[in-house]
């Protein structure tokens, strides 16, 4: 009972003193005398002692001293008084010296703490605050740096020279262009999880909730959820056609989709093992240097055997400066290949030194950028408007292309579940999945029973839409686009406000806006055209 009574007074007390101004700039607190000092005081405090009994009972007055640790700001009782004029008592119209009993009271003080923070707020709060505590910040600048790189630099990488066909040569400013943006917002994206002092949020569907409450949590969760998922079941795809075409020609007669759902069991296994994203360190060093090998491969093939090589009697790929037309969907792919904006919280949570994080952004960006430019320029000049997705496909058929085919689907298993990882991390908080809640036994039974149900809906929808470019292109404009470049810069502008920013960086903003608005819009309406068109012709076939 003295603990609401503890919390009130010292409310009140902070109150008054920023509001009222009560003593001094800084209040000296003096301890308390005893009740008869207060009584023989002339000061505002003797209305205290002298309507205690009256007020809440001589007992209470006692319990009030305590609960102050014994301290009182001089002149603070008229403010307490009027505090209590507020009180559903006063509300009936008794009078405060026949107002109610102690109990109702402490009863009146749990309303006015309850009027301050709902009961929604306090249980977020309290899950927060427990969150917090258990975060294993261990992981250093190499491991977060590949963590990074390891989920932008996947299958990305093998459609820029489709996209820089689309283009021209003018995908290279675009790449640079995407790079920069790709760490702005990485650095807003954090800055909006640090928004209030003292708390940090953990996931983007956190941040929309701050900004734009529970509608901007939904929209936010809906984008991210189809980022996460969507990106999985191109992985899928994208193995399932890799090891098909590697096997077939060895006489292996074992169908695309039958391979699709061996590589997703393939996946499980560390989806059900993994529990923290500092955990799958060792998975994003391999699947990073596994992208740097496709990288080289598809590189250096491209230069040593160009299409005018291998088709002399052919007419040469065209190439253009810049081709107006396609640079709307064509930006929506390259924006594709940078994003990985939803891992970035559960990234940054994991560091030991947080304020690394935009070092390690930016330095993942650049070496993302060189690597695609490299495949970029040597894939559009090698083999020009007629340069496929996945490039691995233009390439001479032999052993460098199937070392590549293989590193790539190594990389794409290892990245699917750092992918799934943070979509599980979210889900957990959320529902608050936890050991010290469940206990460790039924903690992993409950977490093992919804990650495989995941991945089983994931492998389905992989093998209901096999078209990998045009999904692609759908999944990069619709979702990616609005993680990567709009969401990170309304939130920060709406949590922080517009005057936070400069006008030169507001005017940077509202480009940013303006070219993710243009990705997603033409790039996604271009996407569900081919899906269409696709699909009729398979239906036809």
């Amino acid at each position: 009972m003295l603990v609401p009574a503890a919390t009130f007074i010292r409310r009140v007390l902070n109150r008054s003193t920023a509001a009222h101004q009560v003593g001094t700039d800084t209040p000296t607190l003096t301890p308390t005398p005893p009740p008869q000092a207060l009584a023989a005081d002339g000061s505002g405090s003797s209305n205290l002692a002298a309507d205690g009994g009256n007020v809440i009972g001589a007992g209470t007055a006692d319990a009030i001293d305590q609960a102050a640790d014994g301290r009182l700001v001089n002149g603070i009782s008229n403010d307490i008084s009027s505090e209590f004029v507020d009180t559903a008592s006063m509300d009936k119209g008794l009078p405060l010296e026949e107002a109610t009993p102690e109990k109702d009271a402490v009863q009146d003080m749990l309303d006015l703490e309850n009027q301050a923070l709902s009961e929604e707020q306090l249980q977020q709060q309290q899950l927060e605050q427990q969150q917090a505590a258990h975060l294993p910040r261990n992981a250093g600048f190499l491991r977060s740096f590949s963590n990074v790189v390891c989920i932008i630099i996947g299958t990305g990488c093998l459609q820029i020279p489709y996209a820089f066909a689309k283009t021209g040569w003018i995908g290279v400013a675009i790449i640079v262009l995407s790079a920069v943006i790709g760490a702005y917002t990485g650095i807003l994206t954090i800055r909006c999880l640090y928004y209030q002092p003292g708390t940090r949020l953990h996931s983007f569907p956190q941040i929309g909730r701050a900004a734009f409450g529970r509608w901007g949590q939904y929209a936010t969760q809906f984008f991210n959820y189809l980022y996460s998922l969507g990106t999985t079941c191109l992985y899928i795809i994208l193995s399932g056609q890799f090891i098909h075409g590697l096997l077939v020609t060895l006489g292996v007669g074992v169908s695309q989709k039958v391979w699709m759902i061996v590589v997703a069991v393939v996946m499980w296994i560390p989806v059900a093992i993994l529990k923290e994203m500092s955990e799958a360190a060792v998975l994003a060093i391999f699947g990073l240097l596994a992208s740097i090998v496709v990288i080289i491969i598809a590189t250096v093939m491209s230069l040593l055997d160009p299409y005018t090589q291998m088709h002399p009697a052919d007419p040469a790929p065209g190439h253009d400066i810049a081709i107006g037309i396609g640079i709307p969907v064509a930006l929506s792919s390259i924006v594709f290949s940078f994003a990985g904006s939803v891992v970035y919280p559960h990234v940054e949570a994991s560091m030991k030194k947080p304020r690394q994080w935009p070092s390690v952004v930016f330095a993942s960006m650049i070496f993302c950028a060189v690597a695609y430019l490299l495949i970029g320029v040597a894939g559009y000049w090698a083999y020009g408007d007629l340069v496929v997705s996945p490039v691995l496909d233009s390439i001479p058929a032999g052993a460098p292309a199937t070392v590549a085919k293989i590193m790539i689907t190594l990389h794409v298993i290892i990245a699917a579940p750092i992918m799934l990882l943070s979509f599980y991390l979210e889900v957990e908080k959320q529902w608050n999945i936890t050991a010290e809640r469940l206990g460790k036994r039924r903690e992993f039974t409950i977490r093992l029973i919804y990650r495989s149900a995941v991945v089983a809906a994931v492998c389905g929808v992989s093998l209901a839409i096999p078209y990998f470019s045009d999904f692609l292109s759908l999944i990069s404009s619709l979702a990616c686009v609005t993680m990567f470049a709009i969401i990170p810069v309304v939130c920060y502008l709406k949590l922080y406000g517009h005057r936070v920013a400069p006008w030169y960086e507001k005017i940077w903003m509202l480009f940013v806006l303006a070219i993710g608005a243009v990705a997603c819009i033409w790039g996604s309406i271009d996407a569900i055209k081919s899906l269409i068109k696709d699909s009729k012709g398979s239906a036809a076939s």
